[in-house]
């Protein structure tokens, strides 16, 4: 049955990538929809060009992190590196998010004060929950209205630099740094927008940003022929990748470095926007994945699927179980004291030495003229 269901799956990926022929027929109700989604951007961003819609400044230097693809392009990793590395600058930070499937209500959460996490993974959402794990001493929260959210941070916390997690997209607020990530092995999908393809916007709105940083960058050369056409219209790009830094387990809190999966039998368990960088992951640290369970993105856990994760496990005779941070938040309230979970966590590195990455980050400056990058 599981070999079915993933024949099926690849065969309905090739037919959805491939945008030519018999699949331009198939999926012809999903084109039309796109290019009435597309045109509505369009108008939007052209409206908000021209003045016609009001964009509002927060009071403090905003740094925006996103991408054009629905699903993971590294956003929250990423985040979280640039938060810490302006806090070792001395900056007072603080974080917005959107708290993507949360469950909160009113304009404003605040996640966590810096010293405490003051909601529920439900609650605010996978992401902001994570970011408050990691980022001690450094105020989060969550709100539909990315103004409101980082008024509350000024006033509250007095905070020097706002970093605006998902943010590419809420055009209503000013930016002082636009950051947009690319995954450098898929990066614009099968070109198209949604709901045809992954697109949240036409590839050619990579001018609005100031910097442009390809994620999981296998190696200096990854998505060379993009990087050219984007540094050609005047936006610099670097290329990143995400390093595994070591295990985590999930219970006890102890640590093992990531090099203890060289041919280690495992189990691979996440729910995130692109598993199958999660499994290159593993693979390339050596680790032997006997069998894997891949939920959607920011899947909710239940208790229930325990049973289920178990049963795969002990059918696999695996007894390391490896999953991602940002699954390990959900899971850990009801894993059962018996169950060995190990959490993978990754850091940021760049391929450009640190002299280009940091003026490009680290260094206030004012957004270049915008210029129109493809079609």
């Amino acid at each position: 049955m599981k070999k079915k269901s993933d024949q099926n799956r690849l065969l309905w990926k090739k037919v959805w990538n491939k945008g030519r022929g018999l699949s331009d027929l198939v999926l012809f109700p999903f084109t039309l929809l796109a290019s009435i989604y597309g045109l509505s951007c369009r108008i939007r961003i052209f409206l908000y060009e021209k003045g016609v819609f009001q964009r509002k400044r927060a009071g403090c230097y905003v740094v925006s992190i996103g991408n054009l693809t629905v699903g993971g392009t590294g956003k929250t990793p990423f985040t979280i590196y640039l938060a810490e590395k302006w806090r070792e600058k001395g900056y007072k930070i603080g974080i917005v998010s959107r708290g993507y499937k949360g469950s909160y209500k009113g304009p404003v959460v605040l996640v966590s004060d810096g010293e405490s996490i003051l909601e529920k993974v439900s609650s605010v959402g996978d992401e902001p929950y994570l970011m408050a794990e990691r980022l001690k001493g450094i105020p989060i929260v969550v709100s539909a209205d990315r103004f409101k959210g980082c008024q509350r941070l000024i006033e509250r916390f007095r905070v020097d630099i706002i970093l605006l997690d998902d943010g590419f997209q809420h055009l209503r607020l000013h930016r002082d740094l636009n950051l947009l990530l690319v995954d450098a092995t898929n990066p614009f999908g099968n070109g198209c927008l949604l709901p045809r393809g992954s697109l949240r916007e036409p590839v050619s709105e990579v001018r609005r940003a100031d910097l442009v940083i390809f994620t999981r960058s296998e190696n200096g050369s990854d998505a060379t022929e993009w990087i050219s056409e984007i540094e050609r219209f005047g936006r610099p790009c670097l290329r990143s990748r995400f390093q595994p830094t070591g295990l985590i387990e999930l219970h006890t809190g102890s640590h093992r470095p990531a090099t203890d999966l060289r041919d280690r039998p495992v189990f691979a368990l996440c729910g995130i926007g692109n598993p199958d960088s999660f499994l290159h992951l593993l693979s390339a640290l050596g680790a032997e994945i006997k069998d894997q369970l891949i939920f959607g993105d920011h899947y909710a856990y239940q208790e229930s699927d325990w049973m289920r994760i178990q049963k795969t496990a002990e059918a696999a005779a695996v007894k390391w179980i490896v999953t991602t941070e940002k699954d390990a938040v959900k899971i850990k309230d009801f894993l059962p004291a018996d169950f060995e979970v190990w959490v993978l966590r990754v850091e940021v590195s760049f391929w450009e030495e640190a002299e280009k990455w940091e003026s490009l980050l680290f260094q206030k400056k004012e957004r270049p003229a915008l210029r129109r990058v493809g079609g």
